[in-house]
């Protein structure tokens, strides 16, 4: 399926100044729109006949997407929706500049999945408490859509005299591999990897973690290498009243508390490095001291370092049950149990020495272990014109903050341009509460209000930066 609107020209005017309030207003009033569209994708709320026969009926995106273009062909913004399966449909909008190795900025408008009866608001209601508006989808990622869009908007808006095209990508499928998404549009449109930078996610700007009140503005110019293992246990079912010792879900527990003991020792990365010694730069005292000397707060504060989930990710690999699943009625006992482990790999891991090391560790011939998925570790330069432009704007608006090249320890899309040799970094300009990081996938997900407006600002200037420049 294409749809194309005819496109825009950009050419050099004085429009009025940008009314910032005005332009977060509409930014807000955008996002509640999208995150009232659901858009989940799910494979696991399929059978297991249908996941094998039409796995991409776990999502659909196409009213996400048809929303979208209309926003962008109402302003005279060029659009094709693409359709990499059934349902799961892309969205590329361009507008036009001097050259075709354009900015991207790169999206999805899938989310996961949400047990509403688990949130203390409707995930898809987008309600607003407190200062944060609620939602499936806020962090992860229609609150950067949103942006992304509305950058597009106001770039056309003020008819931006563009050195480079700024090409908005938002894709079907991020949240179970791109298989109908990103994978799937570079391969059928493969000028979309022609481009000099893109901006996409993988880090969060958050607020909370260092002294006096600083932001910390995470770029993630990598991402760790991600493995997915199943273990499977399988014996003889029967009565739960006569359970045998060797039981298929007791023996995959077993396996599952030894494997999860395993150690995972620390090691220090050149971003790693950096990481501790801009938290250092933040810090006072003993804290100061040690961070700015990552090989003495990895020798001697190891413990303390790694309290924090954030940094034990950029410092360990990781390891973590995502699935379980046994049993489908409560005085039956299962003939088989299964487990998925979500394994987060720094640069360098042997993921073949590992998967042996997990089997070791849990020691039951009974328990099987599968290869899933496997994606490599991968990183962009950073020290480069384009990231300390970025840099700047950040700074220009809150001189205080601190801006700090990570690994990220989730996968995003932007590994399928990276692996074209194309820099991207993920960047999400909108700061929240340190603590909120274990929103993104879980419970009551939402965005701050005030800090989503006043990002749109800082996200447009550099944009329009990198886009009316040859860095």
């Amino acid at each position: 399926m294409s749809v194309i609107a005819s496109s825009v020209s950009i050419i050099e005017s004085t429009p009025a100044a940008i009314d910032w309030t005005a332009a977060g207003e509409e930014a807000v009033t955008l996002l509640r729109q999208y995150l009232r569209i659901r858009t989940p994708n799910d494979p696991e709320a399929l059978s297991s006949d249908t996941r094998e026969a039409e796995p991409w009926r776990a999502g659909y995106e196409a009213s996400a997407a048809r929303w979208l273009a209309g926003r962008l062909q109402a302003e005279g913004i060029d659009v094709e929706l693409l359709e990499g399966a059934p349902g799961r449909v892309n969205l590329v909008a361009r507008l036009r500049g001097a050259s075709r190795a354009g900015i991207t900025l790169l999206s999805h408008s899938d989310v996961v999945p949400a047990k509403e009866g688990n949130w203390s608001h409707d995930p898809f209601d987008a309600e607003t408490a407190d200062g944060f508006m609620y939602g499936r989808g806020a962090l992860d990622l229609k609150g950067l859509g949103i942006l992304h869009l509305m950058t597009l908007l106001l770039l056309a808006r003020q008819r931006v005299l563009l050195h480079r095209d700024v090409v908005l990508l938002i894709v079907a499928d991020e949240e179970t591999g791109g298989k109908y998404g990103a994978e799937w549009l570079l391969t059928e449109r493969p000028e979309l990897a022609a481009t000099a930078l893109v901006l996409g996610e993988g880090a969060h700007s958050v607020s909370g973690m260092a002294s006096q009140g600083r932001a910390i503005h995470a770029i993630a110019v990598g991402e760790k290498g991600y493995l997915e293992l199943e273990l499977m246990t399988r014996s003889q079912g029967g009565h739960a009243s006569m359970p045998p010792g060797d039981n298929a879900p007791r023996c995959l527990i077993r396996a599952l508390d030894r494997v999860l003991a395993m150690r995972r020792p620390i090691r220090l990365t050149p971003l790693s490095r950096i990481l501790l010694q801009r938290l250092g730069q933040a810090a006072q005292g003993v804290h100061a001291l040690l961070l700015r000397r990552p090989w003495l707060a990895v020798r001697f504060a190891a413990r303390h370092i790694t309290r924090s989930p954030l940094i034990a990710a950029m410092l360990q690999d990781s390891l973590a049950v995502t699935l379980l699943q046994a049993g489908e009625k409560s005085n039956v006992l299962p003939a088989q149990a299964r487990a998925i482990l979500s394994i987060r790999l720094l640069p360098g891991t042997d993921e073949a020495e590992l998967t042996r090391a997990i089997g070791a560790a849990a020691a039951d011939p009974q328990v099987s272990i599968g290869t899933r998925m496997h994606k490599h570790a991968n990183l962009s330069p950073f020290d480069t014109p384009a990231f300390q432009l970025i840099e700047h704007e950040i700074l220009r608006a809150d001189p205080q903050s601190i801006v700090i090249p990570i690994l990220s320890p989730a996968a995003s899309d932007c590994r399928f341009w990276r692996a074209k040799n194309v820099p991207a970094y993920g960047w999400i300009p909108f700061v929240i509460p340190v603590a909120d990081l274990h929103r993104v996938h879980g419970v009551d997900e939402r965005v701050p209000i005030a800090s989503f407006k006043q990002s749109l600002r800082v996200f447009y200037e550099a944009v329009r930066g990198l886009a009316t420049s040859e860095v």
